[in-house]
């Protein structure tokens, strides 16, 4: 007998599949925006109309994380004290950078990867705290939705890449 998978309307493989490609570009487009906002907001201070965004504000952020991490958690008796700040420091310009880059959809699967890495990053930081419940309701989201972008990456003809591959297979 057959494939009975066959008669489903998505089994031929001479097309690509558009729900699939729409599904990892929403998914990749949410895990983008979402470290994207997260680096905005460690520029920012205040809200709405009121808000500024500078490297003061940024440095302000940077160091209240530093402290939080360095006085709440068990990470001084493991980790360098330089560690921590370098890593507070940082973070704003890893979401910024790999939030532009997962969006962009450039090597899509390198930059989703960067992405779950991140929010996994970030869920250390805030598991090491006494006071952990951000961690399920963001970051475990966001490590899902990374996980979906992940497994549909294949289908991301509506990517930079999707887009360059196109491209290059109509030249040869």
């Amino acid at each position: 007998m057959s494939e009975s998978s066959s008669s489903s309307p998505h089994a031929s493989s001479c097309c690509p599949r558009f729900d699939l490609a729409a599904a990892h570009l929403i998914a990749r487009l949410w895990v983008a925006m979402r470290l994207f906002m997260a680096g905005v907001d460690k520029f920012r201070y205040g809200d709405g109309a009121a808000a500024t965004f500078n490297m003061g504000n940024y440095e302000t952020k940077t160091n209240l994380i530093a402290k939080l991490m360095g006085d709440n958690s068990f990470l001084p008796s493991v980790l360098p004290g330089f560690a921590i700040d370098a890593y507070a420091h940082s973070v704003g310009f890893v979401l910024l950078i790999v939030g532009l880059w997962t969006a962009l959809g450039i090597k899509s699967t390198w930059a989703l990867l960067a992405a779950g890495l991140t929010f996994l990053s970030l869920g250390f930081g805030l598991a090491a705290l006494p006071d952990d419940t951000e961690l399920t309701a963001n970051i475990g989201i966001g490590i899902m939705i990374t996980f979906l972008a992940l497994s549909t990456v294949q289908h991301g003809y509506l990517s930079l890449d999707g887009l360059l591959s196109r491209r290059k297979s109509g030249k040869a």
